[in-house]
């Protein structure tokens, strides 16, 4: 075994509950209060449904469940429909080291798998999401995956499937065959996030998922995987990731504490652009503007304007990526919700005129000053000769700004309440900031029920 796997399944071997820190533990339950609200909200979202379906036709005698519904399927494809549903609005937690992951999408892999005894819940569940998240984020601060050319879900998998493999109490030695298996046939190709974006982007963490945990129900069953998978001379190290320096593996406090939560469903560095618009609009009616300026780090401006199609986009995937789309619906509308995609809003002539006012511009210092700081000011220039400006240096749900949890129970029932209703959004509260104490995972989908 090489030294990277012994690195990754000692750390996952050797958490404990008592090892997660209070603020952690009460960071854990804010984000799956917040996951779960993404989810369903996004119920009714085309990418959802069809993951639904897909899973709903396959029945299971081990009948893990799916979110918002009383259907049981297998455990991969139940990760599947599950983070699909957590994904698919953009608008679950993030994380930025040198790429961006989203760490909740890991959050399903434990609730996925029913293989495990019930009074094992308690600490299982809040050792699971922190295995998981700490994971993940310790890989995505070791090196930027879309720089070589491939999907940050590449790591994705390997989360999830180390996750789920002590979910299921795997011994050591199939653990570590329950990585190897994750780590050599889940490499995604980067070409997910590049032109115009399509249903795949919402989907490429839901199938990384569904790799792990399947991962880990074939080590479950006495699957061995093939020998040094990171360090082999074809291993993941020379073929995708370069070195892999995980010395931080586990440092305090545990990372699960600090990523970060959105407010509105558009990609991360994309937020401040949001806010400063939407303070703007406090000012000056959109009719009134003559021209916009967005200045900000050379990241933000690479990711939200580079490709042409950012500037045009005919999908609400695409949409949800465009600075120029994000910012010129947030000056019309006030917001920006599901709905505004749903609507096809960035096919709408006023937007698209608006839009058209809009330049990008990276400022040198807010580059140097990123990612300690996410700055975004926004100029306006009226027909009068008028100038607005709103600078934003951490957003609404950024670790220097953070969500309260009256806050985060506010987004939750915004998202949750037009499926299930207030009775139950309150219900699903109670229970879930309680998480410590819950012994069984079937109250959960029994009060989420659609």
């Amino acid at each position: 075994m090489d030294k990277t796997e012994e690195r990754l399944t000692s750390f996952v071997g050797s958490l404990r509950f008592r090892d997660i820190e209070p603020p952690v533990l009460h960071a854990v339950k804010r984000r799956f209060i917040d996951t779960i609200g993404c989810a369903l909200g996004a119920f009714h979202v085309e990418t959802s449904r069809i993951a639904r379906n897909i899973a709903s036709n396959v029945e299971s005698s081990t009948k893990a469940g799916v979110i918002g519904t009383r259907a049981k399927t297998t455990p991969d494809l139940a990760v599947f429909a599950n983070t699909a549903m957590i994904r698919c609005l953009d608008l679950n937690d993030d994380y930025f080291g040198k790429d961006g992951p989203h760490p909740s999408d890991t959050h399903r892999r434990g609730l996925g798998c029913r293989r495990f005894h019930a009074c094992e819940w308690r600490s299982v569940r809040n050792r699971h999401c922190s295995r998981a998240y700490e994971v993940l984020c310790s890989l995505a601060d070791a090196v930027g995956l879309r720089e070589r050319g491939w999907d940050y879900v590449t790591f994705t998998a390997l989360a999830a499937g180390l996750g789920a493999g002590k979910v299921i109490n795997l011994p050591e030695e199939k653990l570590k065959h329950c990585l190897s298996l994750a780590a050599v046939c889940n490499s995604a190709l980067g070409q997910t996030r590049l032109g115009e974006l399509s249903m795949w982007k919402g989907l490429a963490s839901a199938n990384a998922c569904r790799n792990g945990v399947f991962a880990s129900m074939l080590a479950a069953d006495g699957v061995t995987g093939p020998d040094l998978c990171f360090e082999g001379k074809n291993g993941l190290i020379s073929q995708v990731t370069g070195p892999l320096e995980l010395s931080d593996l586990g440092r305090q406090p545990l990372r699960a504490g600090i990523v970060y939560l959105k407010c509105w469903p558009v990609f991360y560095s994309a937020q401040a652009s949001v806010q400063a618009a939407l303070g703007l609009r406090k000012t000056l009616a959109p009719k009134e503007i003559k021209s916009i300026t967005v200045e900000s780090y050379k990241r933000l401006l690479g990711r939200g304007a580079t490709d042409p199609e950012k500037w045009t986009p005919k999908s609400r995937e695409t949409a949800d990526h465009s600075v120029p789309f994000c910012v010129a619906a947030a000056l019309l509308d006030g917001d920006i919700t599901a709905a505004t995609f749903d609507s096809q809003r960035f096919l709408d002539p006023e937007v698209i005129e608006l839009m058209s006012k809009v330049q990008l511009r990276e400022d040198p210092e807010f580059t140097k000053e990123y990612p300690a700081k996410w700055n975004c000011r926004i100029t306006a220039e009226t027909f009068s000769g008028e100038r607005h400006q709103v600078h934003v240096t951490y957003p609404k749900g950024h670790p220097q700004n953070p969500f309260t949890d009256k806050e985060g129970e506010e987004k939750f029932v915004r998202l949750a309440e037009p499926l299930i209703g207030a009775e139950r959004c309150q219900s699903f509260l109670d229970w879930a900031w309680r998480l410590e104490e819950a012994r069984e995972l079937g109250k959960m989908f029994q009060i989420l029920a659609h």
